[in-house]
């Protein structure tokens, strides 16, 4: 498939920063400890989804089974949320299920992060980007995010977690709604729901589907 002109130009821009900070070898030797690899999405690049994924950033999982970092700029041929049997993916098909959505609208799902760049948790993400802040990693990451939500142009975004919710919404004048364990915004005629979780289980399961079922009527 060829990717739009769009995608390839935030492709080139990630690119040009990921060589950048990986030839400082004053914040290369900061960030190595933390740093498991960079990846845009988990998912392929449809345009118009029902269902976006917005996570805070990619974990370790590539790196502790190969041993080595995951270095992908283009979208991935199938969701990893298909057949994954992570606890999160088979949360999230569980939520699909609960939401009387099918296998068909997870698999033309989109997924990526507020963040790229993989580590072993949140907290070692944030020490990560610590490190970065000269270079502006926190408004190029922003504008990354939002330029693959304009793009993609998704009906509702699904926020995986309470700091992926609270980071993606951040600087977007949004009137939040708080109830039962569901975040619930609109922007851009988007809407956007966050879920709370305890590690990789969905808190409110069952508000979280109802939620989702209600947008995706």
């Amino acid at each position: 498939m060829e990717l739009p002109t769009e995608y390839l130009e935030l492709k080139k821009e990630v690119e040009t920063y990921y060589e950048e900070f990986q030839s400082d070898e004053n914040i290369k030797s900061k960030t190595d400890k933390y740093y498991k690899g960079i990846q845009i999405m988990f998912s392929p690049l449809i345009i118009r989804p029902k269902v976006m994924f917005i996570g805070i950033n990619p974990g370790a999982g590539f790196f502790n089974t190969n041993n080595r970092h995951v270095k992908r700029f283009s979208p991935l041929e199938n969701s990893e949320y298909l057949k994954g049997e992570y606890r999160l993916a088979q949360q999230t098909r569980k939520l699909f299920d609960k939401a009387g959505l099918t296998s068909d609208d997870l698999k033309n799902s989109v997924k990526s992060n507020c963040f790229f760049f993989a580590t072993k948790n949140e907290k070692e993400l944030h020490q990560f980007l610590s490190h970065l802040k000269p270079t502006k990693v926190y408004n190029k990451s922003e504008k990354w995010i939002d330029d693959l939500v304009n793009l993609i142009k998704p009906n509702i975004i699904i926020c995986e977690g309470k700091s992926a919710f609270s980071r993606f919404v951040k600087n977007k004048n949004c009137e939040i709604n708080d109830s039962e364990n569901v975040l619930y915004t609109k922007w851009n005629d988007i809407k956007i729901i966050g879920y709370k979780r305890n590690f990789s289980n969905i808190l409110g399961i069952n508000n979280v589907a109802k939620r989702l079922k209600y947008c995706a009527e």
